[in-house]
């Protein structure tokens, strides 16, 4: 090899470092957004006409979410069949126990009770009601709506008799602010605790009714047991 052309080869090795860096790209800006769910500010309390009884004591849990929601990415339906996670758009939590959070904070608000335990619990709490949630959909479309479909029991919380079952789907228009649909999606979750704390307050009052007949005529309160 001559002199000259091993100059050459040592002239391009030396400057490989100095090419490459002529051709680094600068460093990009994170773009990612972070969101949560967030509770009601100002709900109505189901309970207001009967500040004179005591607290209930809600259990709340299991709330159950279905495999493609827990994730980071927020999705978005675009199809039946199918979804699109975005590529900049994050949950600052769990979801399902961002969920779980707020639906405590809108019940305990809606009923006027600071008496709700989250499932797991330990011991023996005196829970007067257990309410169980199994979410199908929470999510926007391409469309721009929200979708929340769950199904939730209410169940005695001494000896777990199922008192009530309901379905409940909540659809709502997303507007162009809500970017993420994070506050479309607390709003829904709002309703669908709304439609739980009317049914613990109706079958409370129901039990209260009952418990005061049974003192005054035992036959009466029987046949509204019926």
């Amino acid at each position: 090899m001559s002199s000259r052309t091993s100059q050459s080869i040592r002239g391009w090795i030396l400057a490989i470092p100095f090419l490459a860096a002529c051709t680094v790209l600068p460093a990009q800006k994170d773009t990612t957004e972070f969101f949560i769910l967030t509770s009601a500010s100002e709900p109505a309390s189901a309970n207001r006409g009967h500040e004179s009884t005591r607290e209930l004591s809600i259990g709340l849990g299991p709330i159950n979410f279905p495999g493609y929601l827990k994730r980071r990415e927020i999705v978005t339906r675009v199809s039946g069949d199918q979804l699109q996670l975005s590529d900049n758009k994050r949950w600052a939590e769990s979801l399902d126990a961002n969920f779980e959070r707020v639906l405590s904070q809108n019940l305990g608000r809606q009923l006027g009770t600071q008496r709700i335990v989250l499932f797991p619990w330990y011991g023996h709490p005196d829970i007067d009601y257990q309410v169980e949630v199994q979410v199908h959909r929470f999510d926007t479309d391409s469309a721009n709506r929200s979708h929340l479909d769950a199904r939730w029991i209410i169940k005695d919380g001494r000896n777990g008799k199922e008192l009530l079952a309901r379905e409940s789907n909540v659809s709502s228009p997303v507007p162009a602010s809500d970017s993420s649909g994070s506050e479309t999606l607390s709003n829904d979750l709002n309703d669908l605790s709304a439609s739980i704390a009317q049914s613990l307050s109706g079958l409370n009052e129901g039990a209260g009714t009952a418990a005061e007949l049974s003192h005054s005529s035992p036959s009466i309160a029987r046949s509204m047991a019926q």
